[in-house]
């Protein structure tokens, strides 16, 4: 073989293998994911009201989203699917803080308005990971038509936004991008 032929050869080969072996450059911008594109955090409305309708709830006032500054806030109502025991139609606000002291700042401030209008703290949790706040309106009850609150309070995540659901369940919209927002969630649930 000529010593040419070679070394074009040899470069293909080189090539072929360094193109296969997954080596990516540095300067890739792509916003996709395993879940199809990453969503910006300001660009979730029809996202969250789309995976509440998925999972069969009804979407009674669309998720629409605010700005003030860099807090992004989400708003929607959606009732509980038909085969629920006990369906509850959900008044649901998402706060997505920039900064630990604003989520602080919300969470603590979201649960002081509530109490002002009568709810009555059931049950509060906070450990890493892990925070919330529980109330019943008028004290606690086991009567199903005692409306309920509960705030959760949920760290920067690259997993993606988890809603409140039924039966304080959760449904997870995975392609949201919150890698730099704390969550602030408030699930205000009255019987349907």
């Amino acid at each position: 073989m000529k010593p040419l032929t070679l070394v074009i050869c040899v470069t293909i080969v080189a090539a072929m293998i360094i193109g296969t072996c997954g080596c990516t450059s540095s300067s890739n911008t792509s916003s996709s994911s395993g879940y199809g594109t990453t969503l910006a955090p300001d660009n979730l409305a029809g996202a969250i009201s789309n995976q509440y309708t998925a999972a069969n709830y009804t979407v009674n006032t669309p998720f629409v989203m605010t700005k003030q500054g860099d807090t992004i806030t989400y708003k929607g109502v959606v009732t509980d699917a038909p085969k629920v025991a006990t369906p509850y139609t959900r008044n649901i606000t998402i706060v997505l803080a920039p900064d630990r002291t604003t989520a602080w700042t919300t969470y603590n401030s979201t649960i002081s308005q509530q109490e002002a209008r009568g709810y009555q703290k059931f049950m509060a949790y906070n450990a890493e990971g892990d925070t919330y706040w529980t109330g019943y309106l008028g004290g606690l009850s086991s009567n199903a038509s005692t409306p309920q609150v509960r705030d959760d309070l949920h760290d920067p995540s690259n997993i993606g936004l988890i809603l409140p659901a039924a039966n304080y369940g959760w449904l997870y919209l995975t392609n949201a991008d919150l890698s730099n927002h704390y969550a602030i969630l408030t699930n205000e649930q009255t019987p349907a």
